[in-house]
């Protein structure tokens, strides 16, 4: 079993024995809120204003998610759900997923995470990636 605790919002972030480690794929399997803990429910963020490559679409979307946790008195630290919406998805853009999710989390177990293929996102053809989140605040 891997598990971290977040000294600042108490989250927990774990992956239990017997479960298959996702640790290497940027992910983990549950996220526990401390009692009394704020939730924070994070809108989708996209990088299709900045049309760059489906990679730098990624890092842009997290550190919108970013930006939105700081606003709220929080930080990266404090995520406990990512739902990443992927337009095409495939093993190349699952690969720029998994290194721009692991840049933002650093050393912490990344949050829990499901990644939900789809053929396009909103009415923008440029937009090629969505994350939104749940965050935890003390």
């Amino acid at each position: 079993m891997t598990k971290s605790v977040d000294e600042n919002t108490g989250l927990v972030i774990e992956n239990p024995e017997g479960m298959f480690d996702p640790s290497p794929l940027a992910y983990s399997h549950l996220a526990i809120a401390p009692a009394g803990a704020r939730t924070i429910f994070l809108a989708g963020q996209g990088g299709g204003k900045h049309k760059g490559s489906y990679q730098d679409q990624v890092r842009v979307a997290l550190a919108s998610l970013g930006q939105a946790m700081r606003t709220a008195g929080g930080d990266m630290s404090g995520i406990a759900k990512l739902t990443i919406y992927s337009v095409d998805h495939s093993d190349d853009r699952h690969r720029a997923i998994i290194e721009e999710v692991k840049a933002a989390f650093g050393d912490r177990l990344a949050p829990a995470c499901t990644i939900v293929p789809l053929s396009q996102l909103g009415t923008d053809p440029q937009m090629l990636v969505e994350i939104d989140g749940i965050g935890v605040l003390p």
